[in-house]
C-alpha cells in the first residue's frame, strides 16, 4: 500500500476516513458552548449526525475485497461500538458478522496473534 491510504487497492480505508470527519464534525459542535443560541447550529447538527450515521452503516454494509480491507473493517467497527457505547447495534454487528465472513480464516489467525 503506497502512502497513509491508497484509494486504488483499498474500499475500506477512505469510508473509515469519512466516518472519522463525520464523527470529528458532530463533537466538535456538540462541544461548542453557543449550541443552543444558534439557530443555524441545530439543522447543522441533525445533518452532521445524519451524515455520521450514514457513513457508518456504509462501512457495515459493505463486504471488504481483501483480507486486510476486512481487518481493518473488524479493528474499526469493534473500536467504535466499544467507544459510543449506544444500544440497539446488534443488528450492526450480525451485518459485519456477515461481510466479514469470506476472510473468516485470515481474520480467526489475526485475532488469535
Amino acid at each position: 500500500m503506497g502512502g497513509r491510504f491508497d484509494a486504488s487497492e483499498s474500499t475500506i480505508s477512505p469510508m473509515i476516513e469519512n466516518h472519522k470527519r463525520a464523527h470529528a464534525q458532530r463533537a466538535a459542535l456538540e462541544q461548542r458552548g453557543w449550541l443552543g443560541r444558534s439557530l443555524l447550529c441545530r439543522p447543522m447538527l441533525v445533518f452532521v449526525r445524519w451524515r455520521e450515521r450514514r457513513a457508518l452503516a456504509k462501512l457495515v454494509a459493505i463486504v471488504p475485497s481483501t483480507a486486510e480491507d476486512a481487518r481493518c473493517k473488524l479493528i474499526y467497527v469493534m473500536a467504535n461500538m466499544i467507544a459510543d457505547r449506544s444500544t440497539g447495534q446488534m443488528e450492526d454487528v450480525a451485518t459485519v458478522m456477515e461481510t466479514l465472513r469470506p476472510h473468516k480464516h485470515s481474520l480467526i489467525r489475526f485475532l488469535r496473534k
